[in-house]
Parts: C-alpha cells; sequence; structure tokens
C-alpha cells in the first residue's frame, strides 16, 4: 500500500468518506475513500501500489470477457448492442467519417473491432491485461499495445479519437494519462471516457453499497465540476456530458451489495436477489432512467472533449 496525495491540486488536505470493503470480489483487507478539501477530488488514500493491483483483478474479471461469441444468443445480442452505443456515441460527435482511433483499456476488443467493422476506421488499443490483449491481437486481429500508454511511445497527433470507457477510474496516474493523451490526439481531435458519477442519485442513495465505488479497483472518484477541472488543466475543452451507460445494472450491482450485507437468511438473500435480476424491475425502472438520464443524474457519465487548438501550458 502508498499513501499519496491529491493528483489534482497536490494538496494533503482531506476528510474520510467511507471505509470500504471489496464488495464484487470479496478479497481481504478495508480501503479508505477521502475527499481533498481544496478540489473536491475523491480518491482512495492510501492505496494498493500498482504491482499489488493485479491481486483485485481475477481471471474472472468481467470486463475481461470477451461475450461476442457467448453461447447464449441473448448474451450475444446484449453485448453487441452495448458496443453499437457507444459506436454511435463516437460517430455522431465526431467531425470526421473515418479516422485513427484508440481505445486505452481496450480489453479483449469489442469496441474496436466495431469501429473498424462499421465504420472503417484504423483501430489501435492499449491493455494492460495481457491475456484480454493476446485475445484482441490474435482473434480479432487487432492492433494492441500490452501495458500503460505511456510504454506505446505513439507519435506526437497521432489520433482523431482516443476513447477510455470505464478506465479513468482505475489509473494510479489520470492526471499525466491525460496530459499524454494530449500529445498524441489532434489538435480537435475528440476525447471520449466513461466514469462513475459520485454526484448520481444512487450514489446518494445506495452510500457505501453503491456498486460505482469499486473499490480497491477504483482509485478517484469525479463529479462532472472536477472532471472539467481535469480536462482544463491538461489541455481539453469540455464538451458535453450524457448518461447513456451502466443504468440498471450499477443499480441491480447496488442492490445486490445491500442485501449481501443486511439480509442475513441465505434463502431470503437468493430470493430477493433474483427478484432484482429478472425482467419486471428492469421495466418498472424505465420511466426513472428516461429522465435520469436526460438530467445527468444516473451512475455513469460519458464525457465528451475536444483538445484545444492553440498552445496550453498544462499543470499537474
Amino acid at each position: 500500500m502508498e499513501t499519496v496525495r491529491c493528483s489534482l491540486c497536490g494538496a494533503d488536505d482531506t476528510e474520510g468518506i467511507f471505509e470500504e470493503k471489496d464488495r464484487l470480489h470479496g478479497t481481504e483487507g478495508t480501503f479508505n475513500l477521502v475527499k481533498c478539501h481544496q478540489c473536491g477530488l475523491i480518491y482512495l488514500n492510501p492505496r494498493p501500489t500498482i504491482e499489488e493491483m493485479t491481486r483485485y483483478y481475477p481471471e474472472d474479471y468481467s470486463p475481461y470477457q470477451y461475450l461476442g461469441e457467448h453461447p447464449s444468443w441473448f448474451v450475444r445480442w446484449g453485448y453487441i448492442y452495448g458496443q453499437k452505443k457507444l459506436y454511435h456515441a463516437v460517430v455522431t460527435r465526431v467531425n470526421i467519417k473515418t479516422g485513427r482511433i484508440l481505445d486505452i483499456g481496450c480489453s479483449t476488443g469489442g469496441f474496436l473491432a466495431g469501429m473498424r467493422e462499421w465504420g472503417g476506421w484504423e483501430t489501435y488499443g492499449v491493455e494492460i491485461n495481457p491475456y484480454a490483449a493476446k485475445y484482441a491481437r490474435e482473434h480479432l486481429g487487432l492492433n494492441v499495445t500490452v501495458g500503460e500508454l505511456f510504454d506505446a511511445h505513439y507519435p506526437n497527433a497521432t489520433f482523431d479519437v482516443v476513447t477510455l470507457w470505464n478506465v479513468l477510474e482505475h489509473l494510479h496516474q489520470p492526471i499525466a494519462t491525460l496530459s499524454e493523451i494530449g500529445r498524441i490526439i489532434q489538435p480537435g481531435g475528440l476525447l471520449v471516457l466513461t466514469v462513475p458519477n459520485i454526484d448520481s442519485v444512487e450514489a446518494k442513495i445506495f452510500g457505501r453499497y453503491w456498486a460505482g465505488l469499486d473499490a480497491p479497483r477504483h482509485l478517484y472518484l469525479y463529479s462532472r465540476n472536477v472532471i472539467k477541472k481535469i480536462l482544463d488543466s491538461t489541455g481539453f475543452e469540455l464538451v458535453e456530458v450524457a448518461s447513456f451507460t451502466g443504468r440498471y445494472s450499477v443499480l441491480s450491482m447496488s442492490l445486490g451489495f445491500w442485501i449481501d450485507e443486511k439480509v442475513t437468511n441465505l434463502n431470503t438473500k437468493t430470493f430477493l436477489k433474483r427478484c432484482v435480476n429478472s425482467f419486471l424491475p428492469r421495466l418498472l425502472t424505465l420511466p426513472y432512467y428516461f429522465v435520469a438520464d436526460r438530467l445527468n443524474q444516473s451512475s455513469v457519465m460519458t464525457v465528451f472533449a475536444r483538445r484545444r487548438e492553440v498552445n496550453h501550458e498544462i499543470s499537474i
């Protein structure tokens, strides 16, 4: 474990938010979430080092699974539908028909495969997990570098679009990563990143049981105001914040974490979880998400930003 200062403003002036545990995989240990009094950034402190993080990402970690070839047609359909949503989110906001795109934390490469197949984009990926990267390269024929973004050594202004789908909250160096993206993206290029929304209704309702906390994998938690500060400091201009991913999956996980801790009877626990994951509650929450998405109050927010065209002094 390592003790850190605020990566946004450098201050060491925090208040405790939650003492959390690994609710998703049940690994041992407790983890302290703190909030910086100076800039509002919420982060894990102390936190696992990069070397220690591998134990918190087991082989069955869901983002490392490629579901495009799942035996169930319904699972395959849901996966492809989700990838098409991401594809359309990019192509409807970028100002070119096709170009060069980099996906950081690309996992097994489903999104990049879609960008190549549906839009003819020239695709590149970076993935820290060697097994997920190997799948992307060998099964989908993608150009994927194993490691962090800094290991790839891309030339200046290489990419028209850079995406980070549910990645920024996992990074030990989020500010430095965005600064590096600012170097390798074209002036005016599109940056797309998806992060849990700490200001969401569900975060407030569920508190320590909110799935968006996901300690210790989520090292940072962002509000819209904090994201804007980070983008400003790394040479990007915030263009839009939208909500269209996560939705019921985050809600059902949060309810599941609450049930795990509050309900002691195993049969009752199993019954309640079955109810939570059934079709009816998904249907009943559609009106809520229709409103919450439009007010950007869902659990996950997608941020669209552009690299400033003028020279910008980066402050870290």
